[in-house]
């Protein structure tokens, strides 16, 4: 878990400035005031929103059918993409559907290859702007879990997937917005007694 915590600690310092600068904008009479809600929001209410993300980060497992780094001596990157759509229902909430993947390398050999351990999930999420420019999200759906090499895909089951996030909006306009984003996912499978927790940083698109 400590590559994860490290990671999480890394998104909130990358963005402090850009809150700062932002805020700066909003509330110091940037933009003209045109499509804006009181307060500095976007009104985006009854748009159609979509888009995705792409990240990079760590992946933990606490049981033991499962492992995150089988024979491993190093600590590989994860990767992360992610994607969405959904409406916006309120002035400073959407909901919509949102799939998540996770992969890591677990294992390599010269005879088998690579062997990628991944983590899908679909879910239902609700995303929250708590200023402007800044967002949280939360959702809950169903979790896959598979490895895979270049021979042969083990099936590792089925289970409850939890997912948190927070975004910042580096460019911010009513129909766009290009943003810095850290996820956390976790997986449980085996009747709770495996978990697979996942932890990026990545650039998100989205279009309203």
């Amino acid at each position: 878990m400590k590559p994860i915590k490290a990671l999480l600690v890394l998104a909130i310092v990358c963005c402090v400035p850009a809150l700062a600068s932002a805020q700066g904008y909003y509330y110091g009479g940037g933009g003209g005031g045109r499509g804006l809600l009181p307060g500095g929001f976007h009104n985006r209410v009854g748009h159609l929103t979509f888009g995705g993300s792409i990240g990079v980060g760590g992946m933990s497992d606490n049981g033991s059918a499962i492992t995150s780094c089988d024979n491993c001596d190093y600590n590989p990157l994860a990767f992360e993409a992610d994607a969405h759509i959904g409406a916006v229902v309120a002035p400073r909430l959407a909901l919509m559907l949102e799939v998540q993947f996770n992969g890591q390398t677990i294992h390599s050999s010269a005879q088998n290859g690579d062997t990628i351990l991944g983590q899908s999930a679909a879910m239902f999420a609700g995303q929250f702007w708590v200023l402007p420019i800044l967002w949280i999200k939360g959702g809950i759906g169903f979790a896959h879990l598979q490895a895979d090499n270049d021979f042969v895909t083990q099936d590792l089951g089925n289970g409850l997937a939890v997912m948190g996030a927070v975004g910042v909006e580096l460019l911010s306009a009513r129909n766009f917005a290009l943003e810095l984003q850290g996820r956390l996912m976790e997986g449980t499978y085996n009747s709770g007694n495996d978990h697979l927790t996942s932890g990026t940083i990545g650039i998100g698109i989205n279009w309203y």
